[in-house]
C-alpha cells in the first residue's frame, strides 16, 4: 500500500486554467498553500480534490510537485475523471479510502484485504494482545504452546511460588504428570547424567543397586545383609567378616560343624548304598539266601534312609547357622534354630547308626546261611561277607555324622546362649568393643536422649541430652539499638524525632514498625455550622448542607426568568418543542447526501433542517416529513406551532421533483404560488415548507415555493 502525505495546515486553491478528463498534470493558483508544510517524496501521495461537492466533484493523487503544478492520478476512490475548468476549487481532504483502511488495519488479525483486492501485511496490533514476536528480537513468551520444537541450551528460572519445572505427560494424555524441578540453588551447579542406559536411584524409592561401592556409608534401620558367611567372603571383605564374626561367636564354628555332619552322613548313605547293592548281589548269586539278603537289602536301604535324613538335617542346621550370621539382630534367634536343627541331626544320626547296625546284623545272619550252603554257592557267601563289611562301614561313618552333629548343637547352643545374654532390657544395643569383641549398650532412661561419640567409653558411644544450641550474637534492627555477641545482651527502643508530651487535635506519622516518627499539634475541629445566604443545614451531631431552591445549580433541571445570558454556548439538540427546533436556527444545521433523489425520502426533523442532494435526482420522488426513525414530527409540534424547512434537489439533464409530500406518513396537499409540475434540468431546486399544525387531530397546512438556482 502506497504510504500516504496528510497536511493539517492545507488551504484550499483554486485552478489557474481548465484541465481535460485526460489529463495527468495541473497548476494551481498557490501550491505552497495546498501542500500545507508537507512535501510529495518518491513513492507517496498527497490526495486532492477537484470540484469538491459539486457533480463535477473528483479525487485524485498528486504523486509529485514543481512550485504551483502538481502531477496526478485521476479517478480515485470511485470518482470519475472529468474535465474541470479554470477556478475550480482545489482541497486537501480526507476520503472514504482513509477510514476504509484504517478501520481495516484495525480489525485485521494478520493481513488484510485494501478493498482493492490487495493484501496487505499487518504491522500493528489491537490493545491487549501483547506485543508482535520477532525472530531476532529477546522476548519472554508467555501462555505459548510450542509444537515439536528445537530448544538449543535452555535455562530454566522460577521463584519459590513459581518453581522451573518440567512436566512429561506420558503417553496417555492423563491426570497423571512427571514433573522435574529444582531446589532454589544458591550457587552454580552442574549435574552429568553418564553414558549409559539404566534407572535413576530415588533417595526414598525401594531399589536394588547393582556393583555399587559405598563409601563410608551410614546404614541406619534394620538392614538385612547376605553373604557374610566365611564361605562368601574374600580378602577385600575381611573387616565386615571379622565385625560379624566378632557379634556371632561361636555360631561360625557351629556352622563348620553342622557342614562337617552333613558331609559324613552323605558319605554313610552312599556306604549304606553300596551295601544294599551288594546284597542285591548276592540274592542273585544265592537264591538259597535270599530271603536273609533281602532282609540285609531291607535293613541297607532303612540305613541309606536314615543317613539321608541325617545329611537332611545336617544340613538345616548349616543353614540356620548361616542365617545366624546374616544379621545381627536375628542371631539369637538363628542359633537357637542350629540348636534345633542340629540335635535333630544328632538324633537321624543316631537313627543312621541303629539301622547299620541292623544291617550288620542281617548281613552276619545271611554270612551264616551263606556259609551253611557254601557248597552251592560260595559266590554268594564272598558277596554277603563283602555286603557284611559295607554295612560296618556305614555304621562307622553314621557315627562319626553323630559326634559332628553333637558338636554343632554344643557350638550353636554357646551362640545363642552368648547372644541372648546380652540383652535384658527394650531397646539395648549390641555394640562392638575390639576385634571380635561385643559388649552391651543399655538404652537411655531419659526420653529425648541421642546416641553420640566418646572414646572414653568402654563402647565408644553414649546417651546424651539433645544439644538446643547456642545463640551467638544478636543484632539491633530497625528501631532498635544495642545488641552483642557475648555476655548479657540488651536491646533498647531508639528514640525518634517526636518530642516527649501532651498534644492537641494531634497530627501523627506513623513509620512501617508502628513508631510514631512526627506529632504535631493540630486545628480545632468544626462543633457547629451555620446557614447563609442561599444555603440550608440540617442536623447537629452530623449536619447536612443544601443548596435551597431558590440557588441555580449546574446539573439541576430549573427554569430561569429574566436572566441575560451573555455570549452563551449552547450545546445539545432541542427535543420538545417546535420552539426548541426554531431556536436552532442560530446556526441551521445542513444534511448533504450524496446520493440522488428516487423513491421515498424520510426528512428527519431531528437531524437538520435543511437537506441537499447533490447528485443528480432519478426519479421524482415523495418527501416524508417526520421528527425522527423513532418520533413523528406531531408529537413535538404543538397546535399555532410552525416548522419552515427547505428541501435542495440536483437534477441534470432530465429533471425531477418531489411529486408527493408526507407528514408522519400521511399525504397533504400544500398550498403553492402556482403548480408545482416539474423540476428544473441542470439546476438546482430549493424547495422551502412552511408547516403549521391547525388542530391537534393532526391538521397541518403547509405552504410550499419552488426556486431554481443554476
Amino acid at each position: 500500500m502506497t504510504t500516504r502525505q496528510y497536511s493539517s495546515r492545507s488551504q484550499q486553491s483554486t485552478l489557474t486554467s481548465a484541465i481535460t478528463s485526460g489529463a495527468n498534470t495541473m497548476t494551481v493558483v498557490s501550491g505552497t498553500g495546498l501542500l500545507g508544510g508537507v512535501t510529495i517524496p518518491a513513492g507517496r501521495t498527497f490526495t486532492l480534490v477537484i470540484d469538491v461537492d459539486t457533480a463535477l466533484e473528483e479525487i485524485v493523487d498528486a504523486t509529485a510537485v514543481s512550485t504551483n503544478t502538481f502531477t496526478i492520478t485521476r479517478a480515485i476512490d470511485g470518482s470519475s475523471a472529468q474535465a474541470h475548468s479554470a477556478g475550480a476549487v482545489v482541497r486537501h481532504m480526507a476520503i472514504g479510502r482513509d477510514y476504509r483502511d484504517a478501520n481495516l488495519h484495525t480489525q485485521a488479525s494478520a493481513s488484510y484485504n485494501d478493498g482493492g483486492g490487495n493484501a496487505q501485511s499487518l504491522h500493528g496490533i489491537a490493545s491487549g494482545e501483547g506485543d508482535v514476536v520477532g525472530t531476532l528480537k529477546t522476548q519472554t513468551l508467555t501462555n505459548k504452546t510450542l509444537t515439536a520444537p528445537t530448544i538449543s541450551d535452555p535455562v530454566f528460572t522460577g521463584t519459590p511460588t513459581a518453581p522451573s519445572v518440567i512436566v512429561f505427560e506420558g503417553t496417555t494424555n492423563d491426570p497423571y504428570e512427571t514433573t522435574l524441578t529444582v531446589t532454589e540453588p544458591t550457587q552454580d551447579n552442574t549435574i552429568t547424567l553418564p553414558d549409559t542406559t539404566g534407572t535413576v536411584v530415588i533417595a526414598t524409592a525401594t531399589q536394588t543397586l547393582t556393583n555399587k561401592t559405598l563409601t563410608s556409608p551410614t546404614i541406619s534401620g534394620s538392614p538385612v545383609i547376605t553373604g557374610l558367611s566365611s564361605a562368601g567372603m574374600v580378602a577385600s571383605s575381611a573387616t565386615p567378616k571379622d565385625y560379624v564374626d566378632a557379634i556371632l561367636g561361636s555360631a561360625t564354628a557351629a556352622a563348620t560343624s553342622a557342614a562337617s555332619a552333613a558331609t559324613s552322613a552323605a558319605s554313610a548313605a552312599t556306604s549304606a548304598t553300596s551295601a544294599a547293592n551288594s546284597a542285591t548281589a548276592s540274592a542273585t548269586s544265592a537264591s538259597a539266601a535270599a530271603t536273609s539278603a533281602t532282609s540285609a537289602a531291607t535293613s541297607a536301604t532303612s540305613a541309606a534312609a536314615s543317613a539321608t535324613a541325617a545329611a537332611t538335617s545336617a544340613t538345616s542346621a548349616a543353614a540356620s547357622a548361616t542365617a545366624a550370621a546374616t544379621s545381627e539382630a536375628n542371631a539369637a534367634t538363628s542359633a537357637s534354630s542350629a540348636l534345633t536343627s542340629a540335635n535333630s541331626a544328632s538324633t537321624s544320626a543316631a537313627s543312621a547308626l541303629t539301622s547299620a547296625n541292623s544291617a550288620a546284623t542281617s548281613a552276619s545272619t545271611m554270612a551264616a546261611s551263606v556259609a551253611a550252603a557254601a557248597t552251592s554257592a560260595a559266590s554268594a557267601a564272598a558277596s554277603a561277607t563283602a555286603a557284611a563289611t559295607s554295612a560296618s562301614s556305614a555304621a562307622t561313618s553314621a557315627s562319626s555324622a553323630l559326634t559332628s552333629a553333637n558338636s554343632a548343637a554344643v557350638s550353636a547352643a554357646s551362640a545363642a546362649a552368648a547372644v541372648a545374654a546380652s540383652f535384658d532390657a527394650k531397646g539395648d544395643l549390641l555394640v562392638g568393643t575390639g576385634a571380635q569383641a561385643f559388649d552391651q549398650l543399655t538404652v537411655a532412661a531419659t526420653n529425648g536422649y541421642v546416641l553420640s561419640v566418646n572414646s572414653a567409653t568402654a563402647t565408644g558411644l553414649e546417651w546424651s541430652p539433645a544439644n538446643a544450641g547456642d545463640i551467638t550474637g544478636v543484632t539491633a534492627g530497625t528501631g532498635l539499638s544495642g545488641g552483642g555477641t557475648s555476655g548479657t545482651v540488651t536491646l533498647n527502643l531508639a528514640d525518634t524525632a517526636v518530642t516527649a508530651g501532651s498534644y492537641t487535635y494531634t497530627s501523627l506519622t506513623v513509620d512501617a514498625q508502628g513508631r510514631l516518627t512526627a506529632a504535631s499539634n493540630g486545628v480545632a475541629p468544626v462543633t457547629s455550622v451555620s446557614a447563609g445566604s442561599g444555603i440550608s443545614v440540617t442536623g447537629t451531631t452530623t449536619p447536612t448542607v443544601a443548596i435551597d431552591s431558590t440557588v441555580a445549580t449546574l446539573t439541576g433541571s430549573q427554569t430561569l426568568t429574566n436572566k441575560t445570558l451573555t455570549s452563551p454556548t449552547i450545546n445539545g439538540a432541542f427535543t420538545n418543542s417546535v420552539n426548541e427546533i426554531i431556536a436552532r436556527g442560530f446556526e441551521e444545521d445542513v444534511n448533504v447526501v450524496a446520493s440522488a433523489a428516487t423513491g421515498t425520502i424520510n426528512f428527519d426533523v431531528a437531524t437538520a433542517s435543511i437537506w441537499y442532494y447533490t447528485s443528480n435526482a432519478t426519479a421524482n420522488h415523495t418527501l416524508n416529513f417526520r421528527y425522527s426513525s423513532g418520533a413523528t414530527l406531531s408529537s413535538k409540534l404543538a397546535v399555532g406551532d410552525a416548522i419552515t424547512l427547505v428541501w435542495m434537489n440536483t437534477n441534470g439533464t432530465t429533471a425531477y421533483y418531489p411529486s408527493t409530500i408526507q407528514i408522519d406518513g400521511s399525504t397533504v396537499t400544500p398550498k403553492v404560488p402556482a403548480a408545482i409540475t416539474a423540476g428544473n434540468a441542470s439546476a438546482i431546486d430549493a424547495y422551502s415548507f412552511t408547516i403549521i399544525k391547525t388542530a391537534a387531530t393532526p391538521t397541518y397546512t403547509v405552504l410550499e415555493t419552488q426556486t431554481k438556482f443554476a
